[in-house]
C-alpha cells in the first residue's frame, strides 16, 4: 500500500489512500483498520470517506497453545 499523505484530526494521525487503492488491497486496509489505523479514502483528490474501527470496539488478540494467533473485534 502506497503512502500518499498523512494529515491530523481530532481522533489523531490518519493515511490517505485512494478509492483505487483501497480496491486493489481491501485486506491488507482491513487488517490495518483491524489495529487501529484511520484512513481517509479519497476519488479524483477528493475526499470521500473515513474508514476506522467503531468507536469503543478494541481488537482482542489470541495466541493458540500452537503458536496459532487469530484476532477478534
Amino acid at each position: 500500500m502506497k503512502r500518499i499523505a498523512e494529515q491530523v484530526s481530532l481522533a489523531g494521525k490518519f493515511e490517505v489512500i485512494t478509492v483505487g487503492e483501497l480496491r486493489k488491497t481491501p485486506g491488507e486496509v482491513m487488517a490495518s483498520v483491524a489495529l487501529g489505523k484511520t484512513f481517509l479514502i479519497t476519488k479524483n483528490g477528493a475526499a470521500m470517506a473515513v474508514l476506522s474501527k467503531p468507536p469503543g470496539v478494541a481488537l482482542t488478540i489470541h495466541v493458540g497453545p500452537t503458536g496459532e494467533t487469530t484476532y477478534r473485534l
